[in-house]
């Protein structure tokens, strides 16, 4: 019976997961240069988390919320506001450790492992609380400033935005030779110059 039961669950799970509107997007969590654009380099607060919304209507983003794999519901991150559908979302470490500290969650930023780890998206639906999305990264898909990301957006297969570390490897996911693109359609669209990703942000922010 009790083998009946979790199969019934895995079951349940696995259809959240894949008709889930909200999905992860893109992450990277080994950051070299200065992801969140304050002016310094930190492998706290420069990881980020991307989320899409893949659906055709906005979704209340105060029902998800962020984790790794640490054991338990230990959030790194809550949304709040809505989310247009097609619309992109960036969590970076910094908007985590503020959130942390504003909530009492210890201040350990988004904490993805560059030994591996497994990123969660989580949705609050009443009392359950269910996968809406997660993905499982070995070390070598995000070190070094490589991203792991969805092609096509939302929707695609994982693979890994290794144009500031190229990455080669003869099993999936594969490398693209695209830069990684917090905020913007995933692919090779970004530009390819010798500044931070600060001051490539704020060209677009006006």
């Amino acid at each position: 019976m009790m083998g009946r039961v979790a199969f019934f669950i895995t079951l349940v799970l696995f259809a959240v997961t894949s008709s889930a509107q909200v999905r992860l997007n893109e992450f990277l969590g080994d950051p070299g240069i200065d992801w969140d654009g304050d002016g310094s380099i930190s492998s706290k607060s420069d990881e980020w988390i991307e989320i899409i919304n893949s659906g055709s209507s906005a979704v209340d983003l105060s029902e998800y919320c962020l984790g790794d794999e640490s054991g338990g519901y230990s959030w790194r991150f809550m949304f709040e506001g809505t989310l247009a559908p097609g619309e992109i979302k960036v969590v970076y470490g910094s908007d985590a450790v503020a959130w942390q500290n504003s909530t009492g969650f210890p201040a350990y930023g988004l904490s993805l492992n560059n030994a591996g780890d497994t990123v969660y998206l989580y949705h609050l639906s009443g009392v359950d609380t269910l996968i809406a999305d997660q993905y499982t990264f070995a070390a070598a898909e995000i070190l070094d400033d490589r991203s792991v990301g969805r092609e096509a957006d939302g929707l695609g297969v994982w693979v890994i935005f290794d144009g500031l570390h190229p990455y080669s490897s003869e099993a999936p996911p594969y490398g693209t030779g695209c830069n990684p693109s917090p905020g913007f359609v995933n692919g090779c669209v970004t530009p390819i110059n010798e500044t931070s990703w600060g001051v490539i942000k704020s060209q677009y922010s006006n």
